[in-house]
């Protein structure tokens, strides 16, 4: 089914301030996944949220989604509707930032990516980025998303983000990283699982080979599944999901050193298991899509980071 198909033939009204603002709201809506978790990120009620999307369907004259005690769920137009948007917006958002470099000042918006937890790596110099760069101009607004690392070239192709920081991963050519930092990963079991209070000397590579594991849900550069001699008997997309798996005594699993460390190791709820074998670096870098240039502030941010981290 084609878009002429999908969309009505009405016509549009001439765009107002109004409706640009609607659809920005929709597109946060989408973007977090429904109306009560956008509440926090647009700083209003979610009755006030579901009045604006009234008012967009009835501007639009389109149903864009379903809503109620079956959740949220985008409807085939309302997802074309997002598409188009996000285009829209982010050209009109990036005619404002181009503007103002025209007029010798930065503006707009720059939208960064980050993986999860990476603040507990005291290598992660991203707050200094901020101050420094909050200090050279007030005009431009930060945004900073958690991102799953499979999705994170998708939404830098997409034009979702402008930067993100993530680990090193296969990736396209339309993607282009430089690395600022490594991150140290180790193996690890919690209290309640039988290796907890093995003595470390008889701690063997072939008894981690036999033990149940928690797997990353994304595909990575790096030798999670390695040392296990089956498929991994759970999955996790996030480290704070890879931690209960672990302290839950069933399973072991891969986190990085500072955060393990902070959060469990030294309330000895976790140990790490054969660090000398099963521990490794983990590139970090900062990333951004080569298939349109940065924007200046965009620019001059990933300028900072990596003065910030490599100088």
């Amino acid at each position: 089914m084609t878009k002429a198909e999908l969309l009505p033939s009405r016509s549009l009204p001439p765009l107002s301030d109004i409706d640009l603002r609607l659809l920005r709201v929709y597109r946060t809506i989408v973007e977090c996944g429904g109306f009560s978790q956008a509440q926090a990120e647009l700083g209003i009620s979610r009755s006030t949220i579901s009045t604006h999307m009234s008012n967009l369907e009835t501007r639009l004259g389109l149903t864009l989604c379903r809503r109620g005690r079956s959740g949220f769920a985008l409807t085939e137009r309302g997802r074309l509707v997002y598409e188009s948007a996000s285009k829209f917006l982010t050209a009109l958002e990036g005619f404002r930032s181009e503007l103002g470099e025209l007029q010798g000042r930065m503006t707009g918006e720059i939208k960064i990516g980050m993986v999860d937890n990476l603040t507990s790596n005291s290598s992660c110099k991203l707050y200094e980025v901020i101050d420094k760069f909050r200090a050279q101009t007030r005009d431009v607004h930060l945004i900073i998303q958690v991102v799953a690392p499979n999705q994170i070239d998708n939404w830098l192709t997409r034009g979702l983000l402008h930067l993100a920081i993530v680990a090193n991963l296969p990736s396209s050519d339309a993607i282009h990283s430089e690395t600022i930092f490594h991150e140290r990963q180790e193996l690890y079991c919690g209290a309640a699982h039988p290796l907890f209070d093995m003595d470390p000397k008889l701690v063997t590579k072939d008894i981690i080979s036999q033990q149940d594991f928690v797997r990353r849900g994304y595909s990575v550069a790096t030798p999670y599944d390695s040392f296990f001699s089956e498929p991994a008997a759970a999955t996790a997309y996030h480290m704070e999901g890879v931690a209960q798996f672990i302290l839950s005594g069933k399973y072991v699993g891969f986190l990085p050193c500072e955060l393990a460390q902070q959060q469990w190791v030294n309330n000895a709820q976790m140990r790490s298991l054969l660090p000398d074998i099963c521990g490794f670096e983990v590139p970090i870098s900062v990333t951004y899509s080569t298939l349109a240039p940065l924007s200046l502030p965009a620019s001059v941010f990933r300028k900072m980071i990596l003065s910030a981290h490599l100088d």
